[in-house]
């Protein structure tokens, strides 16, 4: 490319962030002890582990090297991360989930009416599965919140189940009697 497109910081910072994402999300998914919390930091981090890889790679693809800044910020989230702290505290400290929602942010990457048509088929995806992550952390994080109700709820998914069950052993152990040749 002749000229530095208008579009690359926003490729760079994507870049940066998304690989950082994947540090964080991936050391604290090697960390916690709550399964459920485990895979949905593995799909998000993967995703993020993904998408850096791919920005970078635009960049790259555009004549330009990602230039990475030092962030405190990073290094202190990463080292919480590593901590013994309890998932939902690391949900409010690492992704700030303690706060309400504000708006969304990626809705503003497509402002720029100069991004060329492989790098907004790249956001466009992003975006997509930004959102997606987004949810599937939020409801782990909500799961997480409220751990009497979520354990109520399991207990009787699990009473649920073992009735079906138990139900599903008595109705075949009576065509098991009733077809067995001790039985005419």
């Amino acid at each position: 490319m002749d000229h530095k497109p208008s579009y690359l910081g926003l490729l760079n910072a994507i870049a940066v962030g998304e690989s950082r994402g994947f540090a964080l999300l991936s050391t604290w998914a090697a960390c916690t002890t709550n399964p459920g919390v485990r895979e949905v930091l593995t799909t998000v981090a993967v995703r993020e582990r993904e998408h850096g890889a791919a920005f970078a790679k635009r960049v790259h693809e555009l004549g330009f090297s990602v230039r990475e800044k030092p962030s405190e910020r990073f290094t202190t989230d990463l080292a919480f991360a590593a901590s013994a702290a309890d998932d939902c505290t690391k949900f409010e400290q690492i992704l700030r989930y303690g706060d309400t929602p504000g708006e969304d942010q990626l809705s503003r990457l497509f402002k720029d009416s100069t991004i060329d048509p492989v790098t907004g088929a790249l956001l466009g995806r992003f975006i997509a599965e930004e959102r997606d992550s987004e949810r599937q952390l939020r409801a782990c994080h909500n799961s997480l919140k409220t751990p009497v109700d979520g354990d109520s709820v399991l207990l009787q998914q699990l009473a649920d189940r073992l009735e079906r069950l138990t139900s599903t052993l008595s109705e075949l152990q009576s065509l098991r009697q009733t077809t067995s040749p001790e039985n005419p």
